[in-house]
């Protein structure tokens, strides 16, 4: 190889290590399906290993219930969702958007829930068992919710029934044997780091593997507390809890216990259910240099981000073919660490737990920083 190919080469790999602080090895393509009916397989398929077979397809789980209906009203930044697509990933559920009407100013979806909210709320009291849910056997924090293969906002998805594809929409209804299946491609452009400076008019940057950077959104309100978001009791702190076309939801507290923060886009502070945030500090408010809506658009709030913990292990899975093959081989969401600089440096968030309106008082910038661990 000539030596300016050579040094060229050098400096790729360079880019990509400062960026990322570790090479990224893989880009990641897999199908999540989920047979919907009692004992149904929850199956993945690990498309950079060639076309579907028993080979490539791994048993993640079973279905413990099967969904029959749909939630019409669903929170309410499903309206910028795009039908048919991933409307939400998070550590206590995965959420389709299966249609939307402008009038109701919301989407109505179907769910997947951890093993952890059968029957129970996430504060653990009982709770009824919903028609538009299909329940797993897969725990909170494995795999798909907040795991390797937790599907990114705005993945496609689409229903089999009898063999033949079923549109979203109007008069949709899941029904016993569908087959609800989730794809999850890698972006165009691998995001590396986004750094968010905590002040008004501070820059929101995105750094990217081919060495670009570029800023995406400015912070109209800074984050200085935390606040009681219930769903950070299944997330350890300095992760992801939750991600959706409005919403990235960062936990600060340990598992069990509840406490975080949200980074919301501008146009969705002003929704009724979030006018709070104009004036609670346990919210990072960020805009478009443009003026654009951001809702449901990369890189925060579209393609990136999933719910994502990195604090549990995730056993081998078996083939259809009958052979287990370790996790980390397989073709998965890179890790995520959420870094904070209150003058000493980037570390991890400092454990908060509970309403704090002054837990991160002080806090200079936020960084959110992906790396690949596959080889």
């Amino acid at each position: 190889m000539p030596a300016r190919a050579l040094c060229g080469l050098f400096i790729c790999l360079l880019l990509l290590t400062v960026c990322t602080g570790t090479t990224f090895a893989s880009e990641y393509h897999f199908l999540l399906k989920f047979e919907n009916r009692s004992g149904g397989r929850i199956l993945l398929v690990d498309l950079t290993r060639g076309e579907e077979s028993p080979e490539n397809t791994f048993l993640l789980g079973r279905v413990l219930r099967p969904a029959t209906d749909i939630r019409r009203r669903s929170f309410h930044a499903t309206l910028w969702a795009k039908t048919g697509t991933v409307a939400a990933s998070a550590v206590n559920g995965i959420h389709i958007k299966v249609t939307g009407l402008a009038d109701l100013d919301r989407g109505s979806t179907i769910s997947m829930l951890p093993r952890e909210l059968y029957g129970q709320s996430l504060q653990g009291n009982p709770e009824s068992l919903h028609d538009y849910a299909i329940y797993t056997s897969i725990a909170s924090g494995a795999y798909l919710f907040g795991g390797s293969f937790s599907p990114t906002v705005g993945s496609r998805a689409w229903v089999v029934r009898e063999k033949r594809r079923q549109d979203w929409g109007i008069g949709f209804r899941p029904r016993t044997n569908d087959v609800i299946t989730i794809e999850v491609v890698h972006p165009d452009k691998t995001l590396c780091r986004l750094s968010i400076n905590n002040r008004e008019g501070g820059f929101v940057l995105a750094d990217y593997a081919n060495g670009t950077s570029k800023a995406v959104a400015r912070v109209v309100r800074p984050v200085a507390g935390v606040g009681r978001f219930p769903g950070t009791a299944l997330a350890p702190g300095s992760s992801i809890r939750a991600a959706h076309a409005a919403v990235i939801d960062i936990s600060t507290s340990p598992r069990g216990k509840i406490g975080g923060f949200q980074i919301i886009p501008l146009t969705h502070s002003f929704s009724s259910e979030m006018l709070k945030s104009q004036v609670e500090p346990v919210y990072l408010i960020v805009d478009s240099l443009s003026g654009k809506a951001m809702m449901g658009v990369a890189p925060l709030f579209e393609g990136y981000f999933a719910a994502r913990t990195g604090d549990r292990r995730e056993p081998p899975l078996m083939n259809l073919a009958g052979h287990t093959v370790e996790t980390s081989l397989l073709s998965g969401l890179p890790e995520v660490k959420v870094l904070a600089d209150f003058g000493e440096g980037l570390k991890p968030l400092p454990v908060a737990v509970g309403r704090d309106d002054n837990a991160l008082r002080g806090m200079l910038k936020l960084v959110l920083e992906f790396s690949q661990s596959q080889p």
